[in-house]
């Protein structure tokens, strides 16, 4: 897949914005210095509860366009770090759709109403229900694609904002969906699924021909309008267990990939200036001349502590065709470590991972409330 070539500057004595610096990162540009992120993306946010203390660190009041039990992380705290990359959210916060649109924001806040109430018996990120468990492959096959007829509601709220980063300075992106392999968990289970893989690939694949002209109308509808004015176009596909890829390199290839190279390619196609941005967690390091050749520019959240998932073997293995986005550990050091480890560990991280481009440097996955506030101001220089 041909990678697009930005506008950067041509060497680091000139002054990058923050958007500069992430394009440059991304294409082995030099950068300045290795691009920083938290809240910058839809996999870097983090608990409400954690957003609360930050602002009380800092000082800083709830804004009157963030939600209280909001996930967007502020602007304020965004400046105050030193991130690099703005996330378009999917649509406005109930503070604005208030205003905005209060047919909207009825519907909005009933849903969440409900939602909370849910929630208090099961998890509501866990999955308990499989729809597709039972089909056959005649049933599967009898089934039609609903793919969206038009764009997102508040379309021009979503550009507006985009521009408003760009005017900023920032690199920014905006989540579309997520994959053809956890799509295929979530309707059939992961056991079911796992052996529909070996035992019935004609059902794996009725799934993927079901769902592909469903992606492929999001790129018309969705990434087509925001291409002017997003960076990173964000999808995301669990591939990895803690041991090694869910699947066999040669079975992905075979019946996975396809499916993202027709649609990646049409992301490509719609957004010629954007890049694709993937997150899988796990070990994928068998996984990644793959992941590479399906048009993939900036992998996420790359795991370390997963197996194979090493700087040092990463690196090797992608340098000047892949930029790595997160690498900070989640499971041990952010939660558990001290702020000087957590110090040491990002300078060596943007070392091996960073040098001439290839890195953003993040937490490996959004925030849950235990982690230190000092951890994170660590990481950014900050205390």
């Amino acid at each position: 897949m041909p990678q697009t070539t930005p506008d950067v500057p041509s060497s680091t004595t000139e002054l990058m914005t923050p958007r500069a610096r992430v394009r440059a990162a991304i294409t082995y540009s030099n950068p300045d210095r290795t691009p920083m992120d938290f809240g910058g993306t839809a996999m870097s946010v983090c608990k409400e509860e954690f957003l609360v203390k930050l602002r009380e660190v800092f000082g800083f009041a709830l804004p009157a366009n963030r939600d209280a039990d909001g996930t967007w992380v502020d602007e304020a705290i965004q400046r105050e770090l030193g991130v690099d990359l703005r996330f378009v959210p999917w649509g406005p916060p109930l503070s604005i759709l208030r205003d905005l649109d209060p047919a909207a924001y009825a519907v909005e806040t009933a849903k969440r109403a409900t939602r909370k109430v849910d929630a208090s018996i099961k998890n509501p990120a866990v999955r308990h229900d499989f729809p597709l468990v039972d089909y056959s492959y005649e049933q599967i096959k009898a089934l039609r694609p609903q793919p969206i007829t038009s764009p997102p509601a508040h379309l021009d709220w979503l550009i507006d904002t985009a521009k408003s980063y760009r005017a900023g300075g920032y690199a920014t992106t905006y989540w579309v969906s997520g994959g053809f392999f956890e799509a295929g968990c979530n309707a059939r289970g992961y056991e079911q699924f796992a052996i529909d893989l070996l035992t019935e690939p004609e059902l794996v694949q009725a799934l993927f021909d079901l769902w592909l002209p469903e992606k492929l109308a999001q790129v018309e509808l969705l990434v087509k309008p925001l291409a002017p004015y997003i960076d990173l176009f964000c999808f995301g596909d669990d591939l990895g267990l803690q041991t090694g890829p869910f699947l066999a390199p040669t079975l992905f290839r075979e019946l996975v990939k396809p499916y993202y190279d027709e649609h990646y390619g049409q992301v490509h196609a719609a957004a010629p200036d954007s890049f694709i941005f993937h997150h899988s967690c796990g070990s994928i390091y068998r996984l990644l001349d793959d992941i590479i050749a399906m048009g993939v520019n900036v992998l996420n959240p790359i795991q370390p502590n997963a197996m194979e998932m090493e700087a040092e073997r990463l690196r090797e293995k992608v340098q000047g065709r892949l930029c790595l986005h997160g690498g900070i550990d989640l499971q041990d050091l952010l939660p558990f470590g001290t702020p000087d480890e957590v110090r040491a560990e990002a300078t060596r991280r943007k070392a091996i991972l960073g040098d001439g481009g290839g890195y953003i440097c993040a937490a490996a996955h959004s925030l849950p409330e235990d982690v230190p506030v000092e951890n994170i101001l660590a990481l950014f220089g900050k205390g």
